[in-house]
């Protein structure tokens, strides 16, 4: 019989040249195809809650696909992890109503941004977090952060290449917390454009150098100019962290009087009943 299922994956993004299938790189949507291929003998349509760029690393994202496997969530997990590279992980399977879809029953994502500071790299993030030198203004860094919660046009933060529609995003967290040297800049919206978190990122480190007033902010967003923000920050400092959807929003933070497409939750946005949900060992 047919059912869906809800694939967790987690991967180190720096050997990949990003989600998206690509001809003649290595992509994260091809190696996990390839490896549910071989243990099931299905290639099933997949659709992904989010796509990550070249470099980027992930331990939340969430794709969704059909199969007629015999296999339990178990078998299917420890199955799956035989054939799945050292930096691909598919930590986690649920099986869920026919007609859920990981991208478009989602009410959100979480992205961690982490920065490095300190005379010198460190040798154990090196591949998971951008090394910068300067000392940062972290109360500055925070006071720009809140110009941007809420919903807003973010085109002048998202980059030149992005097919979307729009720019209009809601943003409902933004925490920056340092542990040792290590500045973690946590994210949670209802959809992100392309590069919008990285283009974010650089622009706060412009606000921490002095370079920019968290005030500015305001202007940027305003403009809708993606030449008044700042560089888009390097890729391997940015993980894909959490999908949100209505089964849990637990962690996620979101506020009561929130506002934004898929939230509230309704029957319309989640027409599932969470007592057919079988959820996976992790």
């Amino acid at each position: 019989m047919i059912a869906s299922y809800r694939f967790h994956l987690a991967y180190r993004g720096e050997k990949f040249a990003g989600f998206q299938a690509q001809a003649h790189v290595r992509t994260v949507s091809q190696e996990f195809q390839k490896a549910l291929f071989l243990i099931t003998g299905e290639n099933p349509v997949l659709q992904a809650a989010g796509r990550t760029d070249a470099g980027v690393h992930a331990h939340g994202q969430v794709i969704s696909a059909k199969l007629e496997t015999k296999l339990s969530l178990r078998q299917l997990t420890l199955a799956l992890a035989t054939k799945t590279p050292s930096d691909l992980s598919i930590w986690r399977i649920d099986k869920m109503p026919l007609g859920f879809d990981a991208r478009r029953h989602s009410v959100g994502k979480q992205y961690i941004y982490r920065i490095a500071q300190g005379l010198v790299p460190d040798v154990h993030m090196r591949d998971r977090s951008w090394h910068v030198r300067a000392q940062l203004d972290h109360d500055a860094m925070r006071r720009a952060c809140a110009y941007l919660i809420g919903e807003h046009d973010f085109e002048s933060f998202r980059g030149s290449l992005c097919s979307a529609a729009h720019a209009v995003r809601y943003i409902w967290h933004m925490g920056l917390s340092q542990k040792d040297k290590i500045l973690e800049l946590d994210i949670r919206g209802n959809a992100f454009c392309l590069n919008m978190v990285r283009i974010i990122v650089g622009t706060l480190v412009d606000v921490g150098r002095g370079k920019l007033k968290p005030e500015d902010i305001k202007i940027i967003l305003d403009a809708k100019d993606r030449r008044k923000a700042g560089m888009t920050a390097r890729p391997e400092g940015l993980s894909f962290a959490q999908v949100y959807y209505p089964d849990d929003l637990s962690n996620a933070l979101i506020p009561k009087d929130a506002l934004f497409p898929r939230f509230p939750v309704s029957e319309l946005s989640w027409p599932f009943d969470s007592k057919n949900i079988e959820y996976g060992p992790i």
